[in-house]
């Protein structure tokens, strides 16, 4: 029988703690629960009321580690602001265009694919 140092066991603990806590790739449950989404934007920073400014948004979506299907729906969300209803993915990849409202402040842009969301937040100066 081994033993393990309680400091060692603690510390190993913690930091899986840690890297679950700051994954910011939402996971699925039930039949999805292989599938993940992850947002980013390019750039995170627009001047607001700005219609000559956009973001891109790329949503990447993975079943088990692999890309999804060709054409799966991703549909989007945004606050302060618009952005495209739905993208289809290519290689696990769809992409949106988001323009900035006229409030300054934080975006939040919403995709969802099946039962699974994500958010990424985009600053509006």
């Amino acid at each position: 029988m081994r033993f393990f140092p309680l400091g060692l066991t603690w510390i190993s603990l913690a930091s899986l703690a840690l890297f679950v806590l700051s994954c910011k790739t939402a996971t699925g449950v039930g039949d999805d629960k292989d599938l993940t989404l992850h947002l980013d934007a390019v750039p995170l920073l627009l001047k607001a009321a700005d219609t000559l400014e956009v973001s891109t948004i790329w949503a990447t979506v993975l079943d088990d580690g692999h890309p999804v299907p060709d054409s799966t729906r991703v549909s989007f969300a945004a606050t302060n602001g618009l952005i495209d209803a739905e993208a289809y993915t290519m290689d696990g990849l769809a992409r949106a265009e988001f323009i900035p409202g006229a409030s300054i402040g934080v975006a939040a842009i919403i995709a969802q694919v099946r039962a699974m969301r994500d958010t990424v937040l985009i600053t509006l100066y």
